[in-house]
């Protein structure tokens, strides 16, 4: 029998609430399970309803969104939804807050519907809290994946060359942090040589998708700057710092990675 994701939306823009709601159906996985247009009830709503997703939108009437986050903040995982915050504009302080009250995607408005019901379909119910749960021993996968979800919620196209070459980039810098110190010298061919291509096409495929992603997010990128595209460089060593610091994971981890499995 197929899981339903339930989803409640709070968002002053009744519009989008009505298109998304009509978008989406019980049969493909997901069903809305409550609209509001102000956080007036919001709490009460989602403690009755137990939603497995919350939508709400930062700026919401009636309620400080930071509130309302530091209320679900509270409640038990089994309660917990798993948290989107839609905005058109927050500072990097306001985005780190929000994630550190265990929201799992912060995007920019305007948001493309279907992309955010494949995203939900995916990752809607995947975790309560944050994107990664912390194990005692993350395996080689557990990396793996959590790299990918990091991908994809900085809304990297999955269908692009770069996004398989910077993830690949991602994993062999957690390998070894010293192959980023010379990208065009070492990390870059060793990507090339495991996909038959040259390091040039590795460098120009991973640039191009990150320009991709900075032009989805109209030049917000959750971490990185909001003046300049990051260079490939300081993108992958970003991520790599955040998955090590969150996975906590030692300076080389795990060997299999340096084995080149991918």
């Amino acid at each position: 029998m197929l899981s339903v994701i339930r989803v409640m939306i709070a968002s002053e823009d009744s519009t989008f609430s009505k298109l998304f709601s009509a978008t989406t159906q019980p049969s493909e996985g997901l069903s809305v399970v409550g609209m509001y247009t102000s956080g007036i009830g919001l709490m009460d709503a989602i403690r009755h309803d137990k939603p497995d997703v919350l939508l709400i939108d930062f700026m919401l009437p009636g309620v400080n969104t930071l509130t309302i986050l530091h209320e679900i903040n509270r409640l038990s995982s089994e309660e917990r939804p798993t948290v989107y915050v839609l905005s058109s504009f927050a500072s990097p302080e306001t985005v780190a807050e929000c994630h550190r009250l265990g929201v799992c995607f912060f995007l920019r408005k305007p948001i493309d519907i279907a992309s955010l019901i494949d995203l939900i379909s995916r990752y809607g119910i995947s975790s309560r809290h944050s994107l990664y749960q912390p194990k005692a021993q993350p395996s080689w996968l557990d990396v793996f994946m959590y790299v990918t979800q990091i991908l994809t919620s900085l809304q990297i196209p999955a269908h692009v060359a770069g996004y398989g070459y910077v993830r690949e980039c991602i994993m062999l810098t957690l390998a070894d942090t010293s192959t980023a110190d010379s990208v065009t010298k070492i990390l870059y061919p060793t990507v090339a040589k495991n996909n038959n291509t040259t390091w040039t096409s590795v460098e120009r495929d991973i640039r191009n998708a990150i320009e991709i992603a900075w032009k989805r997010s109209n030049g917000y990128m959750p971490g990185f700057s909001t003046v300049r595209r990051p260079p490939n460089r300081e993108f992958i060593l970003t991520i790599v710092d955040r998955v090590r610091c969150e996975m906590h994971l030692d300076q080389n981890y795990p060997d299999q990675i340096q084995r080149g499995i991918f």
